[in-house]
């Protein structure tokens, strides 16, 4: 009989030990409460993992620079920007004999189609898109008008006021325009109501005032309410307004008393320039050529800090380029852009619809280069300070920078604000020394400059007006 309980306490123990193992608690007190078994709940397992931070604090340009910082002895052009001692004659020939040759006197590079009028077919002419914004203030609707009178007077219009235009062939009521100071909008022409015609100028990019007085002018033109009066006007518009207004109705400079600048407040204000210029960042680049342009101009920088940025330019050698050089700056954006000669995405048929791209921003820049060296060269040369400035260095002056200037002359079709200019420096270079009108005698100057004034005379007033000048220069200075 024991042995029989025994048996059966054994087996209930072992019975229990099962249960043990299978409970997910552990053992102990039954967990049950108040008769009802507590919730079964799962253990979580956490995991971790070490991360290694990275030691590499790059960025990755993902863009390519507008502008090619060539090295004096990397290029085309090798070596042709200035140290700072000069060159002996031997190495000067060398250096003009590694020129590519150059077509001074051959083709013109004028485009045929640019001197042809606005011809729009009227009964052609679209209705204005219904999903474009609505009509702003930019717009003006001619009635009782032929068409080709309306586009013929814009057409006028554009050329007096020197601003480069092209039509498509694609859109025939649309010519995409680009002013003096670089702003883009295009004038289109579409059927109004009761049979006028829409006369729309939008504006792409640019300074919006300069938009606004060429925007008004064409819209004028097309109602024929200005005729022939643009030429007077842009040179209006170019003059400062302190020298408008008579002195009489100019009150402020009777009490005002401007605080003295010294040296060293100018040479702080040029440094600031420089620096934009040694900027890896293209829009800092871009405020730096700006600035130098306004410090060349003795009518929106004191003259004391004109000559000294101007003097940056054109000498080397100069103190204030010790630190960075200035003058290698500018002039290898006007020696070394090869492809400023090339004809750009603007001047194909059809009209892009980007706007700003890096090619228009090389163009920007080498544009206000020219008109930085065309400040430069005529302040010295008022000053009386321009020969002896450039004489350490005038055959580079002499082999180097003159044929370029004449090449923009040949490429006035292409790029006509760069010919202008050009045809500043050349005329004033010209007047300064015998010399440099017979060298650019002797290189085909002449045939340069005479395309450049035929291409005014179609289509770029104030071409034919900087070009007309040259020639009549050249004609004087060359025996």
């Amino acid at each position: 009989m024991s042995d029989s309980n025994q048996i059966t306490r054994d087996n209930e123990i072992s019975k229990k030990q099962e249960q043990q193992q299978r409970s997910p608690y552990p053992a102990g007190p039954s967990p049950s409460v108040g008769g009802r078994s507590a919730p079964i709940t799962e253990q979580q397992n956490y995991k971790s993992i070490t991360v290694k931070p990275t030691t590499q604090n790059t960025r990755t340009r993902v863009f390519e620079m507008p502008l090619r910082r060539v090295q004096p002895s990397e290029g085309g052009f090798s070596g042709l920007l200035l140290s700072s001692t000069s060159h002996n004659d031997t190495v000067l020939d060398q250096k003009l004999a590694s020129l590519p040759k150059q077509k001074l006197g051959g083709k013109s590079l004028s485009d045929p189609s640019l001197g042809q009028r606005w011809n729009v077919d009227h009964a052609a002419l679209p209705r204005r898109p219904v999903d474009f914004p609505p009509l702003t203030r930019t717009n003006r609707v001619v009635r009782d008008v032929n068409l080709n009178v309306i586009s013929n007077r814009i057409s006028e219009c554009l050329r007096s006021r020197s601003i480069k235009s092209r039509f498509s062939k694609s859109r025939g009521n649309v010519v995409k325009c680009r002013n003096i100071d670089f702003c883009k909008f295009t004038v289109a022409l579409y059927a109004g109501d009761e049979g006028g015609v829409l006369v729309e100028v939008h504006r792409l990019c640019g300074d919006a005032i300069s938009f606004m007085r060429d925007c008004r002018a064409v819209l004028n033109s097309a109602e024929g309410k200005i005729l022939g009066g643009e030429k007077d006007l842009n040179d209006h518009e170019e003059t400062p307004m302190f020298f408008r207004l008579p002195v009489s109705r100019t009150l402020f400079p009777k009490d005002a008393r401007l605080p003295e600048v010294d040296d060293e407040m100018q040479a702080e204000s040029v440094n600031v320039t420089a620096n934009l210029l040694s900027s890896m960042q293209i829009d800092a680049n871009m405020l730096g050529m700006e600035s130098l342009v306004i410090q060349t101009d003795p009518e929106k920088t004191p003259k004391s800090a004109a000559v000294l940025a101007s003097r940056m330019i054109l000498c080397p050698d100069h103190v204030a380029n010790r630190h960075f050089s200035v003058h290698n700056y500018v002039m290898s954006l006007l020696i070394y852009d090869d492809d400023c000669f090339a004809p750009s995405s603007e001047d194909s048929s059809a009209i892009h619809d980007e706007v700003v791209s890096i090619e228009d921003h090389a163009t920007r820049l080498r544009n206000l280069a020219m008109s930085a060296l065309s400040n430069a060269i005529g302040l010295l040369s008022d000053e009386g300070l321009l020969l002896p400035d450039i004489a350490p260095h005038r055959e580079w002056y002499m082999s180097v920078l003159l044929p370029r200037l004449i090449e923009d002359l040949n490429a006035a079709s292409l790029r006509p604000h760069d010919a202008c200019f050009a045809s500043r420096c050349l005329s004033t270079l010209a007047k300064s020394s015998v010399d440099f009108a017979a060298k650019f005698s002797a290189i085909g100057g002449f045939d340069a400059v005479k395309n450049a004034e035929e291409v005014g005379v179609r289509d770029f007033e104030l071409l034919k007006r900087d070009a007309g000048r040259c020639h009549t220069i050249m004609r004087c200075c060359v025996k």
